[in-house]
């Protein structure tokens, strides 16, 4: 039959039509065979916990995936390929410690159930000691776009929540963790070893570099200065948006001296002058640190803050992370007061 009858035409196109579709199916069918890992997350009292942050790490390449429970405390990652992943927790607020467990192995089609029972971390679970676990139960913040000054910038004003910093993923798909010289990888195994005995927070002192962590914060923005406001030591940060330069002696402090600038419609805060007592985590530094934060506010409910730490006394190489903060309206800021552990108040008589 000649190949330009209509019927042979139509056979053809019937054949391509039914190859495309046996194609489509195939794919389908790969995505509904890959493996899924699902389970409950219960607190140590096993009450269930709904929007709590859990992580899935392909144990290969480093790649991440986030998801959050649901009220009834589940959650799910779903047409996962075949291999061996990381269940990850990172600490709720401070009272419950972080989770992990390595090794989880997916086949195609095969669900595998990961149940998580959370352990009392630092606080040990006593009631009202935490007010981090109240804010991690909010409801979600305001959406729509990000509110600008008088002046077009965009205006980080309000009273936020606070999360703990996460790894900059590098080239590689893996969390960056710093590298340290010798000497403080040596004094992070000494502190791990003695259980975080000598923070400074247990004295009533600053206890980080950058305002930071799973607490409440209020940011009040000028034209000249942008303030930060938190319940804890030392109470408030300042950073400066005149135009001054850093001070060429800084006097060494427990929070540095910041100055601010504005790149597009990012606020960079770049601050020296830090003295070597206070902590980055759990890490050491000296006084040659030296912290740059871009500070972005991508619609009205989140600040985005992404930090770089250089200090060649300590650090390899610089060390990334970043943070994302929600909005929380209507809180606000209370009075925090810490001489509980004063030593220097107890030796004086507290004169």
């Amino acid at each position: 039959m000649p190949s330009h009858c209509p019927g042979v035409r139509r056979l053809r196109y019937l054949s391509a039509l039914l190859a495309l579709c046996l194609a489509l199916c195939s794919s389908l069918a790969l995505a509904q065979n890959g493996g899924t890992i699902r389970g409950e997350v219960r607190d140590p009292d096993a009450r269930v916990m709904p929007n709590a942050q859990v992580e899935l790490r392909n144990s290969a390449t480093g790649a991440t995936l986030r998801t959050r429970t649901s009220a009834a405390g589940q959650y799910s990652f779903v047409s996962l390929p075949t291999g061996t992943y990381d269940v990850l927790m990172p600490p709720d607020g401070f009272t419950l410690a972080p989770f992990a467990r390595a090794g989880v192995r997916v086949e195609p089609g095969q669900t595998v159930a990961v149940d998580i029972r959370l352990q009392w971390g630092g606080n040990l679970g006593t009631p009202g000691d935490d007010q981090s676990r109240f804010y991690l139960g909010l409801a979600d913040p305001p959406s729509g776009p990000s509110p600008r000054t008088r002046q077009g910038k965009p205006d980080f004003t309000g009273v936020w929540i606070g999360t703990l910093s996460e790894r900059v993923l590098g080239s590689d798909g893996k969390p960056e963790e710093p590298v340290l010289l010798p000497w403080a990888e040596a004094l992070v195994k000494e502190r791990i070893g003695n259980e975080l005995k000598d923070h400074p927070n247990g004295f009533c002192l600053p206890g980080f570099v950058i305002p930071g962590g799973p607490l409440i914060f209020q940011i009040i923005q000028t034209d000249a200065a942008v303030v930060t406001l938190f319940e804890n030591v030392p109470n408030y940060r300042q950073v400066y948006l005149d135009g001054r330069p850093h001070p060429k002696e800084p006097n060494p402090s427990w929070t540095g001296h910041s100055v601010g600038r504005w790149e597009g419609n990012a606020l960079v805060i770049d601050t020296v002058g830090f003295n070597d007592k206070s902590w980055a985590e759990i890490f050491p530094h000296t006084e040659k640190l030296h912290v740059v934060e871009r500070y972005t506010r991508p619609d009205r409910g989140h600040l985005r803050i992404d930090v770089t730490m250089e200090d060649p006394g300590t650090f390899v190489r610089p060390w990334r992370t970043h943070a994302t903060w929600t909005l929380a309206p209507g809180h606000e800021v209370f009075e925090y007061v810490c001489a509980e552990n004063n030593r220097m108040m107890l030796r004086s008589g507290g004169n």
